[in-house]
């Protein structure tokens, strides 16, 4: 029986219109079997060969993409360096506006903060050589991208560096323009000089004497202004000043003012330079309408003559 299956044959009839005669052939069950085994076969092999066609269409696809997008990586890369190249470029000149400022502002040694704000390449062509060209390097180095994290680092502590020392300048150039704000500088008053500073004859005693003053003589009345900024210490009358005004100005330095007629400022008052702080007068020991001006460093008296910048119109 078991043979008899294995040789059993199938009939196939085809049949055609009436007038034709019906074809009929016999298939056997083995060649149907392998015929349906081939075209298995060819599916799988045809669906193969689809598949790996559509994978490498695909692989391409994507591999285009990465090609491109290194190549727009690449250009970012050489835009970048440029960038860094600039901005190295720009920290060198910092660093010596830095020490022009330093210089201009009377560093006791210009070069003091050099280290601390130093920076930028050595030469001109150090930082060019630093960054190989965009067509010389492969799409997948990983050496440019090193380069910008390096320099962007280095550009980035000689920029803080470069602030630092910047702080500090701009901290002396403030503390200086205090000192020159609490430096007298101008006429307390307008009018001519009748007593000198340095050594004369008393006008009272006819003496041979040092004056630690200059005497101004102008109208009675006329407004006396602070030269400097500071603070009012005394605004009261004494026996030989009179009526008299004691700034102190910081840093040293202090003013008086005598033989007033009148304050216009009180005692702790803070006063900046061309406040008026009173009015010429002739109170005191004085044989006529003056100021007594005094200035005064670390309490030993120096000529007001070295301190005033103003001319008088």
């Amino acid at each position: 029986m078991k043979a008899a299956n294995k040789n059993q044959n199938y009939s196939v009839i085809i049949v055609s219109d009436a007038k034709s005669t019906n074809k009929e052939f016999s298939v056997s069950a083995k060649f149907i079997k392998n015929a349906i085994l081939a075209f298995s076969f060819l599916v799988v092999f045809f669906g193969f060969i689809i598949f790996q066609y559509l994978t490498m269409t695909l692989d391409k696809q994507k591999m285009k993409r990465l090609e491109l997008d290194a190549k727009d990586k690449q250009q970012k890369i050489s835009a970048l360096s440029l960038t860094i190249e600039v901005l190295n470029q720009r920290l060198k000149n910092m660093e010596t506006y830095k020490e022009r400022i330093m210089v201009a502002t009377g560093l006791t040694s210009p070069l003091a903060l050099k280290e601390v704000g130093s920076g930028g390449p050595e030469s001109d062509n150090q930082l060019a050589g630093d960054f190989p060209a965009a067509q010389t390097t492969l799409p997948g180095s990983s050496l440019p991208q090193q380069n910008l994290l390096s320099k962007t680092k280095e550009i980035n502590e000689n920029a803080k560096l470069i602030e630092e020392s910047l702080k500090s300048v701009e901290s002396m150039v403030n503390q200086q323009k205090l000192h020159l704000a609490a430096t007298p500088a101008i006429w307390p008053t307008r009018g001519y000089i009748s007593g000198v500073f340095g050594n004369r004859v008393h006008p009272f005693t006819g003496r041979y004497e040092f004056h630690n003053a200059l005497d101004i003589a102008t109208q009675l009345g006329n407004k006396v202004i602070a030269p400097a900024d500071g603070v009012v210490l005394v605004a009261e009358a004494k026996e030989y000043y009179g009526k008299m005004i004691i700034i102190d100005h910081g840093f040293g330095y202090a003013t008086r003012y005598g033989h007033l007629s009148g304050f216009n400022v009180r005692e702790g008052q803070r006063v900046k330079r061309y406040d008026v702080i009173g009015y010429v007068g002739t109170t005191g020991r004085s044989n006529g309408p003056h100021l007594h001006y005094e200035v005064r460093y670390f309490d030993k008296p120096v000529n007001p003559n070295d301190f005033i910048l103003d001319m008088q119109n």
